[in-house]
């Protein structure tokens, strides 16, 4: 089995309603599909960036659950049926085993949106990863590329110039 990072989208409103049935909902398909919760959290709602299914407020509810890769395409597929989730993403990568578990210690408490690359789950080189802030530190340290002459342009032609000829015209033109 492995270890999946699951975050779906609800109804803020029903969220509101009846939280306990919809954590049931999510759990019980997660169930269905032989899937093991390992640790779960609700985030606070937000206004969605554009309406989805009618909404515009969501709760998001991230999960880690161990399932086995057969697993997901139904649990993808129980999710897109169900009508109290409006959206799904299910992701599994390095890392996840690190990251689950300082949430679960409280050593990350802001949902992605809040943090920055500093936070990422990739920073440390046990995971080969820090990509965001090795891009930014190696942005920092490079040399500013100098211009070719030919590339900087000329300063604004004046009335007389505007009417000579080109450069190279009077040589061997015919």
């Amino acid at each position: 089995m492995r270890l999946y990072e699951g975050m779906f989208l609800l109804d803020s409103n029903l969220a509101i309603k009846d939280w306990a049935g919809l954590e049931a909902h999510i759990q019980e398909i997660l169930k269905k599909n032989r899937a093991e919760v390992q640790y779960a959290e609700k985030w606070p709602d937000r206004r969605l960036a554009y309406e989805v299914k009618g909404c515009k407020k969501g709760t998001y509810y991230l999960t880690y659950f161990k399932a086995l890769p057969d697993a997901i395409r139904e649990i993808e597929h129980d999710c897109r049926l169900s009508e109290r989730i409006l959206r799904m993403l299910i992701i599994q990568e390095p890392g996840l085993e690190r990251e689950m578990e300082r949430r679960r210690n409280r050593e990350i408490t802001a949902p992605p949106s809040e943090l920055t690359f500093e936070d990422d789950r990739f920073g440390d080189r046990e995971f080969g990863g820090g990509y965001g802030r090795r891009r930014e530190r190696d942005r920092e340290s490079a040399p500013i590329p100098e211009a070719a002459p030919e590339a900087i342009p000329a300063e604004a032609p004046d009335a007389e110039s505007a009417h000579a000829e080109p450069a190279g015209a009077e040589e061997g033109a015919g």
